[in-house]
């Protein structure tokens, strides 16, 4: 029955989409053929590997390149336990890294940094065996589990260790082109990094995956301009990011910048900026990982509220308001988790439950930042209200996490661990039934 209703979807898709979607099924037999062929040819390289594997361990794995984030977070974490000796193999270890030959590095500068520090070889060659190499008795020790473990870092990781960076002329250039900007030698500057829906569109059209399920995650870049002007007058600039965008980000103030929309945007400036910034404001994306390797402060919106970045002390987080549709009035902290909303990943689970996510205001996005400026500026410290609001936080969302933790299915958030960041402290003061 599996057979027949695949051969009818084939058969369907050719006639929806003509000749070129049959051209397109060709092309994928003869690769599903080639991938065999290789698999075949991989299996003397695993018998090798295995011979030797009395005196020294040979590991193999691929690096997730086709997401910005994980290309970011995941390599480094890798090399930093690697440098600093963080669960590592006693005996000999030989570590070969490749990108996936289908994979579309979506940043090439940030390619181009991570061959200077691990040993890159061809996808072709490395990818069949790894694949052979999962097949075979005793595969785990010859793959580098934290390049795939998903995990966030936790220990300061990025305080003790130094990831990638730039080398001299790569350092020139980039304060060249913030020249350009309009930005002189001791300018500080800050990036926005706004999540929208036009970036998954570039890189998979609605055609071949429905994104409509992410669409919870994303925030109205409007909402930010009062942040972006306050910064401004304090002194700084502002590099609102992204490839693609959906709207711009519009000011009269030279200091607030669309680079995103810019001329001058391009893979160098996008690590240049998230590396070089004062700080970062992001809603829990892919580009917040690159701060966050450089040891930068973050400001983070995020969703859903069991997948909030708490391992750093450096970050300061929020998320949106969560309203009950049918009563109009907010959810607090233990109900989200109760209502098992605090680790959905689907914008149909909060519909199903009648909750309504609610863009936090211009206000409360003003005030978060303005807080971080603050701890950053004037390492202003909590008064005792404050410090007991965030005490109650970090017990009740901890509480709440290792009594639902059965629901979880894909957070990246290391609860086990102690929480580190701190939550709007104006958020708590103004929402205290939360």
């Amino acid at each position: 029955i599996k057979i027949k209703l695949f051969i009818n979807k084939e058969i369907l898709d050719i006639k929806n989409f003509g000749t070129a979607e049959l051209f397109r099924k060709f092309y994928l037999f003869i690769n599903f053929l080639k991938i065999i062929l290789m698999d075949f040819l991989a299996i003397l390289p695993c018998i090798i590997i295995r011979i030797l594997s009395p005196f020294v361990i040979i590991r193999i794995e691929k690096i997730p390149s086709a997401n910005f984030g994980d290309f970011n977070l995941y390599p480094a974490i890798y090399y930093c336990n690697k440098k600093l000796g963080i669960d590592q193999p006693k005996k000999k270890c030989i570590d070969l890294v490749y990108i996936h030959y289908n994979d579309k590095v979506f940043n090439k500068q940030l390619a181009i940094m991570w061959k200077r520090k691990l040993k890159f070889f061809s996808g072709y060659f490395l990818d069949p065996i790894s694949r052979v190499n999962k097949l075979l008795p005793g595969w785990e020790k010859h793959t580098i589990k934290t390049l795939y473990s998903k995990k966030r870092e936790i220990g300061n990781l990025f305080e003790k260790c130094k990831t990638i960076e730039f080398n001299k002329d790569e350092d020139e250039r980039g304060k060249q082109i913030l020249n350009k900007f309009g930005l002189t030698k001791n300018d500080k500057f800050v990036c926005f990094a706004i999540r929208d829906g036009a970036y998954q569109l570039k890189k998979i059209s609605k055609r071949y995956r429905d994104w409509s399920y992410q669409d919870f995650r994303n925030f109205e870049i409007d909402k930010f301009m009062m942040a972006a002007e306050e910064l401004a007058s304090r002194g700084y600039y502002v590099f609102r990011m992204g490839v693609v965008t959906e709207k711009k980000f519009k000011s009269n103030n030279s200091k607030i910048i669309d680079y995103a929309n810019s001329n001058l945007r391009s893979d160098f400036m996008d690590i240049y900026l998230g590396a070089k910034c004062t700080f970062c404001v992001a809603t829990n994306y892919g580009f917040d990982a690159l701060p966050n390797i450089f040891n930068k402060p973050i400001v983070m919106l995020g969703l859903p509220l069991g997948d909030l970045r708490t391992n750093n002390e450096k970050f300061i987080i929020m998320t949106k308001h969560h309203v009950l549709k049918n009563e109009q009035r907010k959810l607090s902290l233990s109900e989200i988790f109760s209502l098992g909303l605090a680790f959905s990943f689907n914008s149909k689970d909060f519909e199903k439950k009648g909750v309504e996510l609610v863009h936090n205001s211009p206000e409360e996005i003003k005030d978060l930042v303005l807080e971080m400026t603050d701890f950053i500026e004037f390492n202003k410290t909590l008064s005792k209200e404050e410090e007991d609001l965030q005490k109650n936080f970090r017990y009740l969302y901890a509480l709440n996490f290792k009594r639902f933790e059965h629901q979880v299915k894909k957070t990246t958030n290391n609860v086990s661990s102690k929480i580190m960041s701190r939550f709007s402290t104006k958020f708590l003061k103004d929402n205290r039934s939360w």
